[in-house]
């Protein structure tokens, strides 16, 4: 049983609550302007920060100074964030989040929790282009339509890689704006759950700093949103 699935039976609006004081303990608030500020630097400068709390702290301190947060938690890449995710609880993910803009998660069901994310994974392929990175396969779960979709450049049937469409994908993948290479980072390290090793080599521009990242999603319209509807709602894949 995952840490969400043990969250269940509990309510978003407790999670809201436990969020918040989660980000004061980090040392950071929401403003009445909306904009994210520090309670005070001593706590954001000091504080503890558990592993699976990470992205949260880096996300909290990118939206208020970015080069705050290069200092506080250096070297922190784009897919260090992505493959803690799954090690995130309930309270966390509504941080995170809430810290971007997006609506609280829902947790009424695994069920729906898989609808929302597999609907999501599949609206950011289409609505960024993503189709060169990610392909339709026969489902081999349920709970979300995620299950339906792979990455590019393997025959899934008899679990063999196909160099050119490796190729296609990686081709593809470099010649994307930041913004669509970030989704890609995001959906094939949320289907892996660990570091790449196969799909996107050969020279591919993935060591992506999270700082960087979420400046870029934060930039560009309703990413930041999305993104963090995407990962808040994550049902295993």
């Amino acid at each position: 049983m995952t840490l969400l699935e043990q969250a269940e039976p509990r309510n978003s609006y407790q999670y809201v609550a436990e969020a918040n004081i989660l980000l004061n303990e980090l040392g950071v608030f929401k403003s009445t302007t909306g904009t994210w500020a520090f309670t005070d630097m001593k706590t954001a400068s000091s504080c503890y920060i558990h592993h699976s709390r990470v992205p949260v702290a880096v996300a909290a301190y990118t939206a208020i100074d970015p080069i705050f947060a290069a200092g506080r938690i250096p070297n922190y890449a784009l897919v260090d964030l992505i493959i803690k995710i799954p090690c995130m609880d309930a309270a966390e993910c509504t941080a995170l989040a809430i810290i971007c803009g997006a609506e609280p998660p829902l947790f009424p069901s695994a069920a729906q929790r898989g609808e929302i994310f597999g609907d999501t994974a599949w609206k950011i392929v289409n609505d960024y282009g993503l189709e060169s990175c990610f392909t339709h396969v026969r489902p081999y779960g349920d709970e979300g339509r995620h299950y339906t979709m792979r990455p590019q450049g393997f025959d899934y049937d008899h679990d063999e890689p196909i160099p050119e469409l490796l190729e296609a994908m990686r081709k593809a993948y470099r010649s994307m704006r930041p913004v669509q290479q970030i989704m890609v980072l995001t959906l094939l390290h949320l289907y892996s759950g660990e570091r790449d090793k196969t799909f996107l080599i050969g020279g591919c521009p993935t060591k992506i700093s999270a700082i960087k990242a979420l400046k870029t999603l934060r930039q560009d319209g309703e990413a930041l949103k999305i993104w963090a509807h995407l990962v808040s709602h994550y049902a295993g894949w």
